[in-house]
């Protein structure tokens, strides 16, 4: 059997302790995912409408949700807080008032996928049913354009070849950077074009289409509302042409509206 000094029987005593604590603190951080949440927010229509409320992609405060979902201020509260805590939320004050919008994409793309996947149901109510239609015909899905608007917006541009597409991959080409500038002043940087999420298809729960979501559908979204090609007919993520819009979309981009 082979005999170590004192020190060197030290130092693997050493390395072993410092192992077991490495193990230790791996184990520490391990984490899994937490489903209870989510089942919980899938499962409970108010919690559900207050995130569809969001959608629009803008700041509302707690009021602005209240009146729309027809909660109560402390219901809409406590619900806010829980979205903020699994980071769900952004929020931003200003005074005494406290807003809230949908942290980034990926919360709205799910959400939009839960609607992709739920069964429909048949309306009853004539407001309702006015409402639904608004909403086919255009909203916001987070920060860009969905329903038959978005939808038409995707399927126009990739018959004038402003968008390539090769499988699920869509490219943006150099007429259709041409054109967007031209039309929505509508420029990118080199490093825009090169993230990952520039241009990427996204399924629109109304129409079982694609539509356009991505650096380039924010760009689009955002210019069309600046110059005024679009407005908000009331207070849902509802979007409409503007009559500037609808001879716009029906000249430039070729699209019956």
């Amino acid at each position: 059997m082979r005999h170590f000094s004192p020190l060197v029987m030290h130092f693997f005593i050493r390395i072993k302790e410092k192992y077991i604590e490495c193990i230790r603190g791996n184990i520490n951080d391990m984490q899994t995912a937490d489903y209870s949440m989510m089942s919980e927010i899938i499962g409970n229509p108010q919690r559900l409408g207050m995130l569809v409320f969001l959608m629009d992609g803008r700041f509302h405060t707690v009021n602005e949700v209240t009146k729309a979902t027809n909660l109560k201020p402390n219901t809409v509260s406590l619900y806010l807080s829980h979205f903020e805590k699994i980071s769900w939320l952004d929020d931003y004050f200003q005074g005494r008032w406290h807003y809230y919008r949908l942290a980034n994409s990926e919360v709205a793309s799910l959400i939009e996928k839960i609607f992709v996947l739920s069964p429909k149901k048949k309306i009853t109510y004539f407001n309702l049913n006015e409402e639904e239609k608004l909403l086919h015909t255009g909203r916001s899905c987070y920060n860009h354009l969905s329903g038959q608007l978005g939808v038409q917006l995707l399927c126009s541009m990739k018959t004038l070849n402003w968008i390539r597409q090769d499988g699920s991959a869509f490219q943006l080409t150099d007429k259709g950077q041409s054109n967007l500038n031209n039309a929505l002043e509508i420029k990118f940087s080199f490093q825009e074009q090169k993230s990952w999420d520039f241009i990427l298809p996204c399924m629109d729960w109304s129409e079982r289409q694609l539509h356009l979501k991505g650096i380039v559908g924010k760009k689009i979204l955002g210019a069309m509302l600046d110059k005024e090609w679009l407005y908000r007919p009331n207070r849902t993520r509802a979007l409409a042409l503007t009559y500037k819009g609808k001879e716009k979309f029906g000249g430039f981009l070729q699209i019956r509206a």
